[in-house]
């Protein structure tokens, strides 16, 4: 037979390979695992004769495959075809046409000859021991070609490694389909007999492997129907082609039903939460790179439209098929949309509570064993919709249909790394822990993935106070978080508390970085507070590093800030910080603010910075610091320097001096700081010799250094570098331009600048100042300043609380306008009736004499007889089982309650809300228990007066204080207590009502005990109803009202620890540029 071969082979090509058609040829076909190096191509068999190594190859496992498959087709058929020697692959058109047709050819086969060359026996059981590298079974049933080759051919034989027979496919069925999960009626009669859907069939090749990741998806197209062109060197993106290809033909949705497991991962696919697919990653595009990702789909079949809306409202208790499908129309499922900015489908869909974001989506597809429809999780990002994972919680009671632009993957780098800069002196705080501890590297750094995407660091002091760093990378993006509200724990169960929270807001707090940070390249840094609840203390976050870079740097912080007024929880610019500063130095400055105006700029060729003209008499050094005059000449006030400050020593520092040449030539302009100078041929202005640049060293030692010294050198300017030369001398040029500036320029300032570059004893003539971070206080809100000074405004609260006369009903009426607008009260009212607590503080806070309960009275009585509220009205037609108009109520409720999210109502701790759900039935309480526990005791005087005692004292010391530190951290404890003084009210209020009013609906109100039962059933899914509610997310506009609120709950007096703090340190001060900052701000006070 070798012979014959040979011999056919020259002269007459063709009579070896010839061109048939498939669809009207009787051919036999080879299925085979390749083997690397012992294959032989079509080049090799064309040319066999004339190669040197004929023999050589004549003894390769691949010609022998060739002639055993000759052998048993000898005498049945005239044309064996091989996809080793059969394609040309030198020409990529042959290729491309081979690749797009294999499905076909093995289809139109008359028989196939399946080569097991690994076993003797067909297999029946894994043997891992003998195949280990195939979940132990032969290795032909773990390639990624062959999955078409089983199920294309009508006719498929099986041999051993011997070329025996050892069974087909028809009668093996029952055994591949435990090996290769394709179902047997494939198996025996083919797809033309079933209608897989495409996750289905992508499970089958979940677990198959190819040289090439290109075939991962080229092997899969005949089993799709599709075609498309040969890329190789594209990778990934192949499978992403090929899923694009696939949508355009068809409205198959389980192409988004798959699982986000890492390869490698052992954990079996299905699904642990009814339909819905669980995922491992965080975000990513709605595209897998692998068939992997769908492992476990083998279950998951496609729905009929009308099926699908039917069961889908049926799951979501929505009342109209219609609303769930785009324009009404049930009788179709919608067409894909692949655009260049994504995929534009419309779906159903449900938003998250506490997850404004993010979204649960439904497809048209399920399990066999399970009616409802799958779904997955999405999260809006801008105007593009990523696959989101791991959202936990309460899902909105009301779908809609939207249009959605779903993003193929995300297009940014697969990781970045956060290195978390801190100093040995944050007030006793110490990271004590990382969660996970996967995330954190031996250098210390945090380095996250899309497998990876966050990171919390937990800081805790002696006392048990803790604050949070969170660190993520969904979307592609990175982002940073601080987290300063949760209740003490040990440190372990406060990270991962910590961490479930933040996982389900990513999206959220993704989001609001990348707005804060979009577009400002210009500002690397950008800067975050978050208080501590009943301390002085706030925690700053600088987070910087170029949008372009993998790399971040995220400072660390706690500074004191007294009657604190900066911007919480929004990332604003960190503007004046340093633009030379690199991305992992751990010292920011910010640039000093010379009043008056920097009109002057000098630049040495060969370094970065822009230096200032020393002052004459006096030598400047690095590390001195002082302030700037508030003189037109901006004289820099020398008030020390950091080696000669007691904590220098032990840390043996000392400033570093740059050894490169530097340029003799100075490029001096007179114009304002920041402007662009000329090159210095075109404006020299000073000559210097031997020149020499000394700066400060940019490391951690110095940071130790400079935290240490912050609470006595607040706001202080800091000499970061000086040069040094021999000598020095003006140009001409610039004492021309010096000249003429008289009128611009004070005399002494000129004066200045003509002995500091003429006296040739001068050894410093440029240096550079600045302001480290941490000795910046932050800069007071003014907007918040004026909210704080409206709360308090003396006459707003007495007109509410003292009943002024008659004449003055406009003012009261305004006043309590203004307070009703804080708490949302117009939308509380909906649940509860009118609010009447406001009418009755007089009562609740003037030493009035009689019992608690006769001050109640009035404001229980002020409901007649008209116990059964809104509240109860709106609950019934929410939850009772035949209600007409539950879809309608339910939206109407949620719009109010998302109402309430913007204001007071919803403050750190949900307090309306829980009241109101602690009021109604748990889920484990009878309607006999609910009855018996009925009399409240409920006493709104002894919470009130209090609280207005208080006020009064605060307010008392406040204009008696002519500290004006003091009086904004008075002015904090005021405003606190005053909105706590409400708070308490109505929350007691509504207590009041919501209890007796649900007692009058289970008791008074119906003798009929079945009806009560029905109707306290009803409460029951209303508490659960309000619970869920409760998980919204508090609003950001109004963060720093709830911190005040907070500590007034608590008892803690930002008056008493600033007082004490004060006490404790010897200067007693707050920086001079500080209370500058507060007579400016405290001036406008006209209260």
């Amino acid at each position: 037979m070798h012979w014959q071969i040979m011999q056919q082979v020259e002269p007459q090509v063709h009579d070896i390979f010839a061109d048939c058609d498939d669809a009207t040829t009787r051919y036999c076909i080879l299925s085979h695992r390749w083997i690397k190096g012992e294959e032989v191509n079509y080049e090799q068999l064309k040319d066999l004769v004339k190669l040197d190594n004929v023999y050589e190859i004549l003894n390769w496992h691949g010609y022998q495959k060739i002639f055993k498959a000759c052998s048993v087709a000898d005498g049945l058929f005239e044309y064996l075809w091989v996809d080793t020697c059969c394609i040309d692959r030198r020409s990529s058109s042959e290729l491309s046409e081979a690749i797009n047709s294999m499905f076909r050819w093995y289809r139109n086969s008359t028989q196939c000859y399946t080569y097991l060359h690994d076993t003797s026996d067909f297999p029946t059981d894994p043997d891992l021991a003998s195949f280990p590298d195939s979940n132990g079974w032969p290795q032909w049933f773990s390639r990624g070609w062959t999955l078409q080759e089983l199920i294309a051919p009508t006719n498929l034989q099986f041999f051993s490694k011997d070329w025996k027979e050892i069974g087909d496919k028809r009668s093996r069925a029952t055994e591949l389909n435990r090996i290769t999960g394709v179902p047997v009626r494939v198996l025996t009669d083919g797809l033309s007999s079933y209608a897989p859907s495409f996750a289905e069939i992508m499970s089958w090749a979940a677990e198959r492997r190819t040289t090439l990741p290109e075939d991962e998806a080229y092997s899969l197209i005949g089993l799709l129907n599709i075609n498309m062109p040969m890329l190789y060197g594209e990778g990934k993106k192949a499978f992403q082609r090929l899923q694009l290809e696939f949508m355009r033909i068809t409205t198959d949705q389980s192409v988004f039903a798959w699982r986000a497991t890492k390869v490698g991962s052992t954990k079996g696919g299905e699904s642990t939460n009814g339909g819905n697919i669980q995922e491992t990653c965080w975000t990513s595009g709605v595209l897998p790179e692998s068939p992997f990702a769908f492992k476990g789909c083998h279950d998951v079949i496609q729905m009929a439209p009308r099926e699908f809306y039917r069961s889908l409202s049926i799951s979501w208790e929505s009342e109209d098929e219609g609303a769930l499908a785009e324009g009404g129309d049930c009788e179709s499922l919608p067409a894909f949309a692949v655009t260049n900015l994504g995929i534009r489908i419309p779906l159903p869909l449900r938003s998250y509570y506490g997850c404004p974001f993010v979204f649960r989506v439904a497809l048209a597809c399920r399990r066999r064993s399970n009616l409802t429809p799958m779904s997955i999780d999405l999260a809006a990002f801008g105007p593009t919709y990523y696959r989101y994972s791991g959202a936990d919680g309460p899902i909105q009671p009301f779908p809609k249909n939207r249009r959605l632009r779903l993003a193929y993957q995300d297009e940014t780098p697969r990781g970045i790394t956060f290195r978390l800069v801190e100093t040995t002196a944050l007030h006793k705080f110490r990271r004590c822990l990382v969660f996970p501890p996967n995330t954190r590297s031996e250098d210390g750094s945090l380095k996250l993935s899309s497998t990876n995407p966050l990171a919390i660091v937990v800081y805790a002091n002696a006392s048990n106070a803790f604050f949070a760093v969170a660190c993520g990378y969904c979307f592609g993006r990175d982002w940073v978080h601080v987290i300063c509200d949760e209740p003490r724990n040990k440190p372990s169960l406060y990270a991962a508390q910590i961490y479930k929270r933040t996982w389900n807001r990513g999206a959220e707090y993704a989001r609001l970085m990348a707005e804060a940070c979009s577009g400002k390249t210009v500002q690397p840094y950008h800067v975050k507070y978050g208080d501590l609840l009943g301390t002085t203390w706030t925690v700053r976050i600088a987070c910087g590093g170029w949008e372009r870079s993998n790399n971040r740097i995220v400072a660390v912080d706690v500074v004191e800030l007294p009657g604190s007024r900066c911007k919480t929880l929004t990332w604003e610019p960190m503007y004046g910080t340093k633009g030379l500063v690199k991305a992992d130095a751990p010292c920011l400055m910010r640039e000093t603010l010379w009043f008056g105006g920097r009109l002057d700029g000098h630049q040495i060729e060969g370094s970065h910075e822009i230096f200032s003209l020393a002052p004459t008499k006096q030598e400047i050094k690095v590390g001195d610091y002082g302030v700037i005059a508030r003189d037109s000449a901006g004289t820099f006030e020398y008030r020390g320097n950091i080696f000669e400050e007691p904590e220098a020593p032990n840390l043996k520092l000392r400033s570093r001096t740059n050894d490169s040449p530097l340029n003799h030539v100075v490029t001096s302009k007179l114009v304002s700081y920041g402007t662009r100078l000329p090159r210095p041929s075109e404006n020299a202005g000073l000559v210097l010799q031997d020149p020499k640049l000394l700066s400060l060293p940019n490391t951690r030692r110095i940071l130790d250094l400079l935290k240490q010294l912050s609470t006595r050198t607040r706001d202080f300017s800091l000499v970061t570098s000086v040069v040094q030369c021999s000598a020095c001398s003006l140009t001409d040029d610039f004492k021309g331009r010096i000249s003429t500036q008289t009128r611009r320029y004070p005399q002494i300032w000129q004066l200045d600048v003509r002995n500091a570059t003429t006296d040739p004893q001068t050894v410093t003539p440029l240096y550079t100042v600045a302001t480290p971070w941490v000795w910046f206080q932050g800069e007071l809100d003014r907007n918040v300043a004026t909210e704080y000074q409206d709360i308090r405004q003396v006459n707003r609260f007495n007109v509410i609380k003292n009943y002024p006369p008659a004449h003055h009903g406009e003012f009261r009426a305004a006043a309590v306008e203004f307070f009703r607008a804080k708490f949302g009260v117009e939308h509380l009212e909906y649940l509860v009736g009118k609010i009447t607590f406001f009418d009755h503080l007089t009562s609740f806070s003037r030493n009035v004499s009689g019992s608690s309960s006769d001050s109640l009275k009035p404001l229980q009585e002020s409901r007649g007889e008209e116990l059964v509220t809104e509240l109860v009205e709106a609950m019934i037609r929410v939850t009772h089982p035949r209600g007409d108009k539950w879809l309608s109520a339910v939206k109407k409720l949620v719009c109010r309650l998302q109402e309430i999210t913007n204001t007071l109502a919803l403050e750190a701790s949900a307090s309306f809300l829980k009241d109101i759900r602690n009021s109604f039935p748990g889920k484990k309480e009878t309607l006999d228990s609910f009855i018996k526990g009925g009399k409240n005791n409920y006493n709104i005087v002894e919470h009130i007066r209090p609280l207005v005692e208080q006020v009064e004292k605060a307010q008392n010391k406040y204009y008696a204080s002519k500290d004006s530190s003091e009086q904004l951290v008075l002015e904090e404890d005021i405003v606190g207590k005053i909105l706590e003084v409400f708070r308490k009210g109505i929350s007691l209020e509504i207590q009041i009502v919501v209890h007796e009013t649900l007692h009058y609906e289970t008791t008074v109100g119906s003798m009929d005990l079945p009806e009560r039962e029905v109707r306290f059933n009803c409460l029951k899914i209303a508490g659960e109803f309000l619970e869920d509610v409760c998980s919204e997310v508090p609003h950001d506009d109004v963060a720093h009202l709830r911190r005040l609120m907070a500590n007034a709950r608590e008892g803690a007096s930002m008056y008493e620890l600033y007082r004490k703090t004060r006490e404790e340190r010897k200067d007693g001060g707050i920086g001079d540029a500080w209370q500058q900052i507060v007579q400016d701000t405290s001036s406008g006070d006209t209260a």
